[in-house]
C-alpha cells in the first residue's frame, strides 16, 4: 500500500457522503466482558474453585457493553457516519437496556420487543500467544427471528435501502429459511446489496449446508463475510470440497484457499478477515492486505467494526485495496480500545494519516 493510496482513501474519507442507509439484523445481546490475562491461569483457578465446592475468581476486570453482531455493527457504521436502519427482535426489558447501552443518536424505530432478551459472556484471554475470546451465550430472541417477524415498516426500510446486512445466522435454529426467504424477497422488490455474515456455526453446525445449498450456490448473496474458521465451515460444505476443511481451520495457508473456493463456485464476493491479514476474493480478482500491528485489548466485536469499514466502503465504491485498509483501520482501531468503543470517521482519518506499521505474513496466506 502506497503513501499515494492512503492519500487518496483520506481524500475520499474527508468529503461528504450521502449514499442511503444501510439495513442492519436480527439480534441484539447485553455482552458481560471477563478479562483475563491467561487462559491456563483462568482454568486453573476455576478447578481449584471446583475442587474445593466452589468460591470467587478474582483479579478479572469486566464490564458490560451493548453486543449483538447487529447493533455493534450498526453502532459502527453510526460512529463512521453512516446513520443504519436496525431491525433487531429482543424483550421490553431488552429495548430499555439497548437505549442505555448505545449511542443516543441510534435509530431504534425498528426493535421489535416480543421475544427473550439474549445474553453473552465473553472471557478475553491468552491462549497460545493468540488473543482469544470465548462466549458463553443465551442465545434468547436471536435463535427464532424470522421473516414473518417483519413489519412492512421493515420491509419498506430493507427494499430502499443500498445494502443489506444479515449477520448472526449462528444462534438463529431456522437460519437457512430466514436467510433465503428475505434475500429472495430483496431480490424480488429491490436493487439493495445483499451482505451475509453468519458468525460461528461451530455450535450450531447443521445451518451451514443449507445455506450453501439454498442461499449461496443459488446466488442470493453479493458479499459474503468469514472469518478464518467461517469460510472452512463454508469451504468443507460444498458439493465439489476437496479437502477436508475443518482441519484446516488452524493453517493459514489454506484460508485464502477456501475463500477462493467459495468465490468461485458461488459467484461470490467473499471478504475474508483474519487476524493477519483481510482479502477480497471473486470468481475473477483477489486482493489481500496485512493487519496493522496493533496491542489488542479486546477481540469481541472485532469483526463487527470491520464489517461495518468494509460496508462503507463497499458503498462509497472504493477499489478492494482501500476498502481493505479502511476496514482494517476500524478493526484496528475497535481492538485497541480498553473501552470497546467504536472508532469516529475523524479516528480513522487521523490513524491513517500515520499509521501504525503492517503485519508482514501475507505470504504465509498465499
Amino acid at each position: 500500500m502506497t503513501r499515494l493510496e492512503v492519500d487518496e482513501l483520506l481524500r475520499i474519507l474527508s468529503d461528504s457522503f450521502d449514499f442511503g442507509r444501510p439495513v442492519v439484523l436480527p439480534d441484539f445481546f447485553v455482552d458481560h466482558f471477563v478479562v483475563y490475562p491467561s487462559y491456563s491461569e483462568f482454568i486453573e483457578g476455576l478447578n481449584r474453585l471446583a475442587a474445593q465446592g466452589g468460591g470467587n475468581l478474582m483479579e478479572t476486570e469486566q464490564f458490560i457493553r451493548r453486543g449483538g453482531n447487529a447493533v455493534n455493527t450498526a453502532s459502527a457504521l453510526l460512529a463512521l457516519g453512516v446513520s443504519p436502519h436496525l431491525i433487531v427482535k429482543t424483550s421490553r426489558w431488552g429495548k430499555v437496556l439497548m437505549k442505555t447501552l448505545v449511542h443516543p443518536d441510534l435509530e431504534l424505530g425498528h426493535v421489535h420487543t416480543g421475544g427473550r432478551l439474549s445474553h453473552t459472556v465473553s472471557i478475553e484471554t491468552t491462549h497460545n500467544q493468540r488473543n482469544v475470546n470465548l462466549m458463553v451465550s443465551d442465545s434468547g430472541a436471536a435463535a427464532d427471528f424470522r421473516f414473518s417477524d417483519l413489519t412492512s415498516e421493515d420491509l419498506e426500510c430493507i427494499f430502499t435501502s443500498p445494502l443489506v446486512a444479515l449477520v448472526c445466522l449462528n444462534h438463529n435454529r431456522r437460519a437457512p429459511d430466514l436467510a433465503e426467504e428475505l434475500y429472495s424477497a430483496i431480490r424480488e422488490h429491490s436493487d439493495a446489496l445483499t451482505f451475509m455474515d453468519m458468525g460461528d456455526p461451530s455450535s450450531n453446525p447443521s445451518i451451514v449446508e443449507p445455506l450453501v445449498e439454498r442461499v449461496l450456490l443459488k446466488g442470493l448473496v453479493d458479499v459474503l463475510s468469514a472469518n478464518e474458521n467461517e469460510i472452512c465451515y463454508f469451504a468443507d460444505n460444498l458439493p465439489s470440497s476437496d479437502l477436508d476443511w475443518m482441519n484446516a481451520k488452524n493453517d493459514q495457508s489454506k484460508w485464502l484457499k477456501a475463500a477462493r473456493l467459495v468465490a468461485s463456485e458461488c459467484g461470490v464476493r467473499v471478504d475474508l478477515h483474519t487476524p493477519y491479514y483481510s482479502a477480497s476474493v471473486t470468481p475473477s480478482s483477489e486482493i489481500s492486505v496485512p493487519a496493522f500491528e496493533v496491542k489488542s485489548q479486546v477481540s469481541c466485536g472485532a469483526g463487527d467494526a470491520w464489517n461495518a469499514g468494509s460496508i462503507v466502503g463497499t458503498l462509497l465504491g472504493l477499489d478492494p485495496k482501500r476498502r481493505l485498509l479502511l476496514a482494517n483501520s476500524v478493526a484496528a482501531l475497535y481492538v485497541k480500545s480498553p473501552t470497546t468503543e467504536h472508532p469516529l470517521l475523524s479516528d480513522v482519518i487521523s490513524f491513517l494519516q500515520n499509521p501504525p506499521p503492517m503485519q508482514e505474513p501475507i505470504r504465509k496466506a498465499t
